[in-house]
């Protein structure tokens, strides 16, 4: 389970048509993230222009998804959406990657 601060994105990759960002990890894996959920609602309206939604890049020190006008997503919080059981504490949460 990779901890807070070693979720490192390496690249992303948008897909203005499916709302979605594609993330390569510094571990080797990739993971989608749909956008769709907070397009077009407050902050993120900017998500709904295609040209804006591709101006996304890898934040400093690969922490952070980054688009203009100061919007982001903590690494963190993707990687841990995408992998609910590595999130600290949760006990909640089946980890099916090892069986």
């Amino acid at each position: 389970m990779p901890s807070m601060l070693e979720n490192v994105i390496v690249s992303v990759v948008p897909d203005p048509e499916a709302m979605s960002v594609s993330i390569t990890w510094a571990n080797g894996a990739t993971t989608t993230h749909t956008m769709r959920p907070v397009a077009g609602k407050g902050v993120f309206a900017a998500f709904r222009d295609p040209a804006f939604f591709s101006r996304v890049r890898v934040g400093d020190h690969g922490r952070s998804l980054d688009w203009p006008g100061e919007l982001d997503f903590c690494a963190d919080a993707l990687w841990f959406e995408a992998n609910p059981g590595d999130a600290p504490g949760r006990t909640d949460v089946v980890d099916n990657r090892a069986a």
